[in-house]
């Protein structure tokens, strides 16, 4: 893993939203040095952050439904940290550290130390090695044609 920038981007989904805890990490085998991608306890709420021994991009977000698809990406870098979410960019920071070179070994479905594990529906997960731009991001994490969007979101009709 590229320890200065890069951008973990997930789709997937919530078995339910009980309450439960549940992260997807990228870390150094610990939860002391992670990147965090967490549907937290609180009801539809994800929330992004990093920890390099101190806490650095720090976003909870709101969204309709945990248990529902989502396209997730964290984009972070020295002073450029973004969470974008189905297409929309939701947060940004522009000050903040990331990582010392060789930090992040481990990509898990907790939260680093074997807790917290992610209880849901996974399409896809990625990882990319550099800081992508809004475009790309955008692009990523977008639906592709309103064919899809209807798909992915279950509807019947517009």
């Amino acid at each position: 893993f590229n320890d200065s920038e890069g951008v973990l981007m997930l789709e997937g989904s919530a078995l339910a939203n009980d309450g439960t805890g549940r992260k997807v990490t990228l870390n150094n085998g610990s939860n002391s040095q992670v990147l965090v991608l967490e549907y937290t306890s609180t009801s539809n709420q994800i929330r992004v952050f990093l920890s390099n021994g101190s806490l650095q991009f720090n976003e909870y977000i709101t969204i309709s439904d945990l248990t529902e698809f989502n396209k997730i990406a964290i984009k972070y870098k020295v002073n450029d940290f973004a969470l974008w979410v189905n297409g929309i960019e939701l947060a940004t920071d522009t000050s903040g550290t990331t990582f010392s070179s060789g930090t992040l070994t481990n990509v898990n479905f907790d939260d680093g130390s074997g807790n917290a594990d992610f209880y849901g529906k996974t399409k896809e997960i990625g990882y990319y090695d550099t800081a992508l731009t809004d475009e790309e991001l955008e692009y990523l994490t977008s639906y592709r044609s309103l064919n899809e969007l209807v798909t992915e979101l279950n509807l019947n009709e517009l």
